[in-house]
Order: structure tokens, then C-alpha cells, then sequence
């Protein structure tokens, strides 16, 4: 067993990395593992465990977690945690820890050094601070009993961090070396031995002056902020200068000026490529090599693990595309502003010099010809800006790219975005995205090929992880120990099922959660506050609903979505309109994990859901209702997550929501999914108000007759009815006598229709009715008509509906008075012969109606008509192939499209329907060709077919008879 706690606390078991669970168990670990070996009692563990809030049985609570521990560390690891006298014990050696390992690296490294072997010193401090992953014993808090452990850790790096350019120094790289201390010294300005070596470096580089200068710049820093003395060490080391003590210099230190460059050799790093192929990026590195030809500084911009960085350094290893020498300078590891010009100077090697730097960079690169490569810019924009501009200015021969999270903002900049990539390639297949999935699966695994099963795996593995490249081949990584399948399935709820970041990567960091993390750390806090915001949007938001979840704030929402698009948190669709923004899957977890308060931002969002919903669903039955049902479209992810947070918070907010999208439900071809919402708002809400209720079981009612299920129609309208004394709403009157006719007449109940309908054109004249429901009365009476034997008042009455339906803009209303008049006009009652081709006509108009409505439910019905006016129009092939894709398309929304044959005609109720005399088609080779190939027709393949058998059959703009 292996326990690292220099950073997050992790726990590997024969090489592989254990789940220790979520942050009570962590620290739980984390308190047992302070001891190094040593009991730990139970009250010590309670206050660590839970400081000042435990619970009633911690004891009990204690013995839960050692259980979890000992089944996590499996049996190699279980014995390790041993209950003794009244307390656990974690039986580790000290040298199985990355902090016993550290501090043996350190101790050697001090013992060489001290014994003249500068080399393997190096190696020993870099090796120990290679190991340093973040705060020690985070997970302890600022718990007293961590803090002399944590601070002897943090000492003892500070020392690595020193005698590692004391390595350096006397190795002979003191242009490293002294480019690591100008930034040593500004994050602790306080340790007078950086000062010293940083005085030693300068003075060994030939830049006595300067190494005088810094000794006196460290002597007023102490004595105007501390009141001190420089100590004996600094004191010692400027005497020495000032006599010009030779052995300052070292016995192996000699100072070469830089030589002028080969024009015929230009200077590359040998190591800058990745070992790695690169996938899927051939058109984005022609991109860059067009723009870096022809601009002078290109920033590569996107969100984190996209592979900017990748990109970059294949360009700048392509060789042709690039011409004279190339610098590489990675900044991810520069924290202060001062380090960035000390960093440039070091890889273009210039030594540095106070107050000067940025000067004699320039001055070094007047003349030179050769690209600038400035990795990982986004937490040092401004002096990367600044430094930028005046090499720009200086230096006409240099070009400069850029890779950052954000645009640099200086004059001239040429950003290229970087996309994730895509998980479907053009035509279907594979996209780059699972390409490289594979690609890196097969360098774990020669020879493998993927299964279908895999196949499908890696698709949905690529999709959740958004196409990013870093996301992707960590979950490669994970390949060998899980398979893709499993980690398709963890990755539905966790990110930690993928790997660290492979040794050679060229990712700065370590793990996915860690390139996120950079990303928010390096937000405004008003930027920050709002992504804590956003996670629970799904599928996008506009930023109306952006501004209708922001934090107070004093800054205009659109200034914080371009923040947050500039820095590559959030990215934007601007071919919508309006513009959608839409966050990461990767970054929206991250996010809901590190929110501190997760349920404040999930009921912002399920508050702008119930906002959204109520104001825009009256909009229904009016001119806008194609406009809002494809708004609902649009936002059904959000809505279905609304709805979800409501059922378990404010289960009476959710009935009211699911009612009110009752035909939204139905129009999208989520009937199955709407229908199942609203029985679990209902079952979750017993003492909602009556209206409420009422509301909830007409929605169930007029759900089940488009699924086809009269008798659960009707009874849930008589359910609805039951409460009308307890209810003021008229509407919900006239609904529910409506449904009650629609499921009488689908179930053959001749009387019943016919008193539903009687009654609910009688209650709806009774007062003025809305322009909407106006055009029911007319369908409604149109049926009558029907029922009664009157078929040319039928037909007026339909045509009435949709005239006045197409006025008041009521999309539904006009389509369905076409549907159901060309049911009747396919099989007309009694003698009177049917009329296909006048049917074909008022089923195109029914199309566009409901299409502009995106109504995909009554698409079905129309076409479904369609399929059989189409066989006796243009001939049973066409017909049977249509009416079998309607039904495979039928079959996966959860919609009837039969729904509306029972409505026409006198012989309706009786089932001697058009629909039964011309469903059959003969059993020939043809039909079943036309059948089979109906099933697999897609959506569009199938309204086209209709549509254009339409015009085959002669155009709807022709005369033609009534109706």
C-alpha cells in the first residue's frame, strides 16, 4: 500500500488507486494516516472527523468507517487498519508515503550537495518536489493537530525549492537557476537564503553589479517592512563581492557569452514534439500554419484539455511551417507577474538583469528570425500582454503564438479557437473523438479491435466527456482496468474513473478535475459566481435565463457571459437566435461538486423553469404557438430538470408544470415521458388544490387518447369532473367535457358522444368564448353533423373551424379541422363514394399547420391518413410504405395515429371506418418490399415522401371539390 497525502489524499493498493468516498471517509483516512503508526483514540478521530457537529452515535459512526476503509483497501490492505484499546491504528511505514518519501529525498539531496555531488542532488530535490501534488492533509482542514505536520512538510519544500537552484548554481546553469529565484524571492520574500543564491547566480553569470544591487535591494526590504538586518549569510556573501573573492566564482563556473545563431542551423528543443500520434487535428494544424505564415501573433484559445497546447507544439515542430528558431516557454509553472519576462529570458537565454529584462530580450531578439511559442497564458494575461506588444514593437522578424484559456487583448492578435472533437464524423461514422479513443486503447492493447458492444461504448464515453482530448485519453488509461463499457457506465455519475495524466504528457496537469479547477480559480468572483449558476442548465441557456439566475451583481449579465465565453468556460452558438451559450458536460460536474451551495443554484434553475413555462404556455393556442412550442423544444432538458428538482422540493410546482405542458407532451413526441411526469406529480402531490389536480388528470386524459387508451381518457375526465364544485376555472369544464366526447366516440359509445359533445357546445356558448375555443366548438359541431347523417353541414363546419382557427392563429385547431375532414372524405357514410384526391389536399394543408406548430404527434395522424389516400391515389406500394414508416415512427414517440378514424361519419361509432377498408394491402412481393422498407425510413425521408406523392398525384393549388 502506497499513501500520498502531498495534495489530495490518495490511496493506491497493488498500483491501482482506491475510492475512499466522499469527505467524511476521506478525513477519517487522512486522521489515522497523521499518526504515522500510532494509535489515534476515538475522541481524537470524532473531532477530526466531524469537529464541532458529531453525530449522536459517533462511536457507532466510527466503526461505519473503518468498515468502509477495510472494504475499500481490499484484502491485500484490510489488516493495515487495526482497532486498538480505544482507538485505530494504520499499521503504513513511513516510507510508504509520499511525505516520508519527500523527506528523504530532501534529506539526501542536502547530504550531497553538502558532499560536492551537485548532479545527483539536482535529481534528488527535483525527484522530491516532483512528488508535491498541493496542501498537505487538505483534507484535515485547519485542524491543530495537522498544522505542525503540515508545516514541517512546507518547510521542507521551501528547502528543496532553495537547494535545487544551489544545485543549479553550481552545475552551471545559472540562467535556469536565477530565473527560478526572481520568482522565488517575490513569492517569499522573507527567506534570506533565495536572496543569497539569487545574488551567487547573478554574480556567477558575470552581472556583479546587479547581484550587488539585489543584496541591497533584500537589505531595505528587511529593514523598512521587518526592521532587520540582512543575516550573516547575505552580509557574508556582499563582503565577498566587494572583495571580489575569487572562489565566489566556483571552480567549475565559466561564463560564455550566447553565440550568434546558424541562420543554416536554426535552434529548435529537440524534445518539443510529443511522443504521442496526433488525431483528428490535420485541419485545424493547416489552419495554423496559414495563419502563423501570415500573422505575427496567433493565440490557439479554448477550454481546458482541448489540446492547445498539442497543437501548437506541432506546429512549431512541423519544421516547413516555421521558419528560423523556435523558444519554447511554458508558463503554467509562473505564478507571479514578474516571472513571465524571467521565463522568456531563460528560454532565449538572457541571463537577468534588474529593471531591464523585458529590454534585453528585446535586444536579443531584434535581428533573430524565429517563433516565440507561450504556453498556457491564461492566469498571466496582462504581462503576457505587455511583454507581447513590446516584442511585437521591437522585434520585426519574431512571430508569436499563443495557447490560453482567453484572447491575449493586444492589438493585431489572430485567435484561432480549438473545438472539442467531434464524436460522429460527417457521414456517421466515427469521429475524431472516439478515433483517438481507440488509438490510445490500442497502445495499451497491440492488436485490439473494438466490438460493436465497444464501439457503442466508446461513442457514449466521448459524447459525456464533450470530445476533449485530455478527457478522452484518460479514459483510455482506464481502458485495461475497467473496460469501456464500465467506464461508460461510472462515467455517468463520477469523473474519477478516469486515469492521471500520463508521464511525457505535455497537460501541466495532473488529472482532468485539476485543468478545470485552473479554469475557475482563474475567474473573477463575479465570473465565478455565476458558473456556480449555470451547471444546472442542460442542453444550453440563453442568457435571459442566465440573467434570471445571477447572483446579485452589480455587472450587466451579457459583460459576465462574454467573460465567460472569452475564457473558454462556457462557449456560444451565435447562428441561434438568440445566442445559446451551453457549458461543458465535464465542466458542469466539476462544477456541481466544487458549488458550495448546490441546492440554492438547482432551485434558481427550477425557479426560472416555473417562470418560464407559465408565461410562455397561454401562448399555446395563440399566433405565437409554433414560435413557443419550438422555445419548449429547445429547452426541454431544462424543463425535465425543473420538473425533477420540483417533484422532490415543491411537488405541487411540478403538477402545476406538467399540466401546463400537456400539449407540449404530446406535439414533441414525448408523450410517454410527460405521461409518466405527470403521474408521479400527481401521486407526489395528494393535497394539492383542486384546480391543480384537475389541471394534472385532464393532461393525463388527453395524453392517454393520443397514446390510444380511451377507457384511461375517460375515466380521468370524469376524475377531473368529480371536482368541478370545488374548481372556479370554466376552462377546465370545457376540457374535461371535450375528452370525455373524444374517448366515447374512439370507444363506439354512440350515446355518450353524443351528450359529451351536446354538452360542451352548449357550456362552451353559454359565455363568450376565447377565439381558440371558439374553433372547437365548430369541430365539435362539425361531428355532430356527422353523427347525425348530415355530412354537407359537417363539411361546413370543418371548414368553418379551420377558417376561423387560421384568424385567431390557433395552428392545432386548423390542422386537426383538415385531419378529420379528410377521414371523412376517405370514407364518406353511406352512398356518398370517398374522395381521396380532396383528401390528399386537406391533408396538405394539415401538414403545414401542424409542422409550423412542430407538432410531430399530428404529423403522424396526418400522415398516417396519408399513407391510406395515397394507396387509393397513387397505389398501394406507395401507400403500404408510407403507412409502415408511420407506424415504426409511431411506435417509438408512444402516439396513435389511428386516433382520429372513429371521429367522422355516421357509420364511424360502428368501426366501418376508411381506415378498415383500406389499411389491407395484397400479400405480394411488392408490399412487403414497400413495408420493409418503410420501417427504416428516417423522419425527413418520410414527410418527404408524402409530400412529394402529393404533387405526383396533382398539385393542392388546383381547383377542387368542396371540403
Amino acid at each position: 500500500m502506497f499513501c500520498g497525502v502531498l495534495g489530495a489524499l490518495e490511496i493506491e493498493v497493488d498500483g491501482a488507486l482506491v475510492d475512499l468516498g466522499g469527505p467524511i471517509s476521506r478525513r477519517f483516512a487522512a486522521a489515522v494516516l497523521l499518526a504515522d503508526g500510532a494509535a489515534v483514540s476515538d475522541s481524537a478521530l470524532v473531532e477530526l472527523v466531524w469537529g464541532a457537529s458529531p453525530p449522536a452515535d459517533a462511536n457507532g459512526g466510527l466503526r461505519v468507517l473503518a468498515s468502509r476503509m477495510r472494504s475499500v483497501l481490499g484484502s491485500a490492505g484490510r489488516g493495515l487498519l487495526q482497532r486498538v484499546e480505544s482507538g485505530y491504528r494504520l499499521a503504513v511505514a513511513v516510507e510508504s508515503t509520499d511525505y516520508g518519501r519527500f523527506g528523504g529525498l530532501v534529506g539526501e539531496g542536502v547530504r550531497l550537495l553538502g558532499n560536492g555531488d551537485p548532479k545527483n542532488a539536482a535529481q534528488a530535490f527535483e525527484s522530491a518536489l516532483s512528488l508535491w501534488r498541493g496542501q498537505p492533509w487538505v483534507e484535515l482542514g485547519d485542524a491543530l493537530v495537522a498544522e505542525g505536520a503540515r508545516a514541517r512538510l512546507m518547510e521542507l519544500r521551501e528547502v528543496a525549492v532553495e537547494e535545487l537552484q544551489a544545485a543549479r548554481i553550481e552545475l552551471g546553469e545559472t540562467a535556469t537557476a536565477v530565473a527560478a529565484l526572481s520568482e522565488a524571492v517575490i513569492e517569499r520574500p522573507y527567506r534570506e537564503r533565495r536572496w543569497e543564491l539569487l545574488a551567487l547566480g547573478l554574480y556567477r553569470a558575470g552581472q556583479q553589479a546587479h547581484a550587488l544591487a539585489e543584496l541591497r535591494r533584500v537589505r531595505q526590504l528587511l529593514v523598512e517592512e521587518l526592521g532587520i538586518e540582512p543575516g550573516p549569510a547575505l552580509r557574508e556573501i556582499e563582503l565577498r563581492m566587494l572583495s571580489q573573492d575569487p572562489a565566489l566564482l566556483g571552480a567549475d563556473t565559466v561564463t560564455v557569452p550566447p553565440a550568434e545563431p546558424d541562420p543554416a542551423q536554426p535552434r529548435r528543443p529537440a524534445d518539443i514534439r510529443p511522443w504521442s500520434s496526433l488525431v483528428g487535428r490535420a485541419s485545424q494544424l493547416l489552419m495554423l500554419d496559414e495563419l502563423t505564415s501570415r500573422q505575427r501573433l496567433v493565440t490557439v484559445v479554448g477550454p481546458a484539455g482541448v489540446g492547445k497546447t498539442r497543437l501548437s507544439l506541432e506546429h512549431a515542430a512541423a519544421g516547413e511551417a516555421v521558419q528560423g528558431e523556435v523558444w519554447l516557454v511554458r508558463l503554467a509553472e509562473v505564478h507571479a507577474a514578474q516571472g513571465v519576462a524571467a521565463a522568456v529570458a531563460a528560454a532565449v537565454g538572457v541571463v537577468h538583469v534588474a529593471g531591464e529584462l523585458v529590454t534585453l530580450i528585446g535586444h536579443a531578439l531584434a535581428d533573430r528570425t524565429g517563433l516565440l511559442v507561450l504556453d498556457n497564458c491564461e492566469h498571466l494575461l496582462e504581462p503576457v500582454a505587455a511583454l507581447t506588444g513590446r516584442l511585437m514593437a521591437d522585434c520585426p522578424e519574431l512571430r508569436i503564438l499563443a495557447t490560453s484559456r482567453a484572447p491575449l487583448g493586444v492589438d493585431g492578435e489572430h485567435i484561432l479557437p480549438l473545438e472539442p472533437l467531434p464524436v460522429v464524423d460527417d457521414n456517421g461514422g466515427d469521429g475524431a473523438a472516439v478515433v483517438l479513443l481507440f488509438d490510445r486503447v490500442r497502445c495499451n492493447r497491440a492488436g485490439w479491435r473494438p466490438s460493436e458492444a465497444e464501439r457503442r461504448a466508446g461513442r457514449e464515453i466521448c459524447t459525456m466527456l464533450d470530445g476533449l482530448p485530455l478527457a478522452i485519453e484518460l479514459a483510455a488509461a482506464r481502458e485495461r482496468a475497467f473496460g469501456l463499457a464500465s467506464i461508460a457506465m461510472h462515467l455517468a455519475e463520477r469523473l474519477d474513473v478516469l486515469g492521471g495524466t500520463p508521464r511525457g504528457s505535455v497537460n501541466p496537469h495532473t488529472s482532468l478535475d485539476a485543468a478545470i479547477s485552473w479554469s475557475i480559480e482563474q475567474l473573477r468572483p463575479a465570473d465565478r459566481a455565476m458558473v456556480m449558476r449555470l451547471w444546472p442548465f442542460e442542453g444550453g441557456f440563453s442568457w435571459q435565463a442566465a440573467e434570471a439566475v445571477q447572483p446579485s451583481s452589480t455587472e450587466a449579465v451579457l459583460a459576465v457571459l462574454g467573460s465567460l465565453v472569452d475564457r473558454s468556460v462556457i462557449t456560444v452558438d451565435t447562428s441561434a437566435h438568440p445566442a445559446r451559450y451551453r457549458m461543458l458536460e465535464t465542466i458542469r460536474r466539476y462544477c456541481a461538486d466544487a458549488d458550495p451551495e448546490p441546492l440554492v443554484s438547482k432551485e434558481a434553475h427550477a425557479a426560472w423553469v416555473r417562470g418560464l413555462v407559465a408565461e410562455q404556455s397561454p401562448e399555446l393556442t395563440g399566433p405565437r404557438a409554433g414560435q413557443v412550442y419550438r422555445l419548449f423544444a429547445g429547452e426541454l432538458a431544462n424543463i425535465r430538470a425543473g420538473i425533477a428538482h420540483d417533484l422532490q422540493h415543491h411537488p405541487i410546482a411540478a403538477l402545476s408544470t406538467c399540466a401546463m405542458m400537456e400539449w407540449v407532451w404530446v406535439s414533441l413526441g414525448v408523450l410517454p415521458e410527460g405521461m409518466s411526469l405527470l403521474r408521479a406529480a400527481l401521486d407526489a402531490s395528494p393535497g394539492a388544490p383542486a384546480q391543480d389536480r384537475a389541471r394534472g388528470l385532464l393532461a393525463l386524459s388527453i395524453g392517454s387518447f393520443h397514446a390510444g387508451n380511451p377507457v384511461v381518457t375517460l375515466r380521468r375526465a370524469d376524475e377531473a369532473l368529480s371536482l368541478r364544485g370545488q374548481i372556479t376555472d370554466r376552462d377546465l369544464l370545457l376540457n374535461a367535457l371535450s375528452r370525455r366526447a373524444l374517448a366515447a366516440i374512439e370507444l363506439h359509445d354512440r350515446d355518450l358522444a353524443r351528450t359529451a359533445l351536446t354538452d360542451f357546445v352548449r357550456e362552451a356558448r353559454r359565455e363568450r368564448a376565447a377565439a381558440w375555443q371558439t374553433s372547437i366548438i365548430h369541430l365539435a359541431e362539425a361531428v355532430l353533423h356527422l353523427m347525425d347523417g348530415a355530412p354537407e353541414k359537417g363539411e361546413a363546419a370543418f371548414r368553418a373551424a379551420r377558417e376561423h382557427s387560421r384568424e385567431c392563429g390557433f395552428l392545432w385547431g386548423e390542422g386537426t379541422a383538415d385531419l378529420i375532414l379528410a377521414w371523412h372524405l376517405l370514407g364518406g357514410p353511406g352512398p356518398q363514394p370517398a374522395r381521396p384526391k380532396d383528401a390528399l389536399r386537406s391533408l396538405n394543408r394539415a401538414l403545414n399547420a401542424f409542422q409550423e406548430q412542430t407538432n410531430k404527434s399530428d404529423v403522424l395522424g396526418v400522415l398516417y391518413a396519408g399513407a391510406h389516400a395515397l394507396a387509393a391515389v397513387v397505389g398501394p406500394a406507395t401507400g403500404g410504405q408510407l403507412r409502415a414508416a408511420v407506424l415504426e415512427h409511431s411506435r417509438r414517440i408512444g402516439v396513435n395515429p389511428r386516433r382520429y378514424t372513429f371521429l367522422t361519419g355516421a357509420d364511424a361509432l360502428t368501426g366501418a371506418d376508411a381506415e378498415q377498408r383500406t389499411s389491407a394491402l395484397p400479400p405480394s412481393p411488392e408490399s412487403v418490399a414497400a413495408e420493409q422498407a418503410g420501417r427504416a425510413m428516417g423522419w425527413t425521408a418520410m414527410v418527404e415522401l408524402f409530400s412529394s406523392s402529393v404533387v405526383r398525384s396533382g398539385r393542392p393549388g388546383e381547383p377542387q371539390s368542396p371540403g
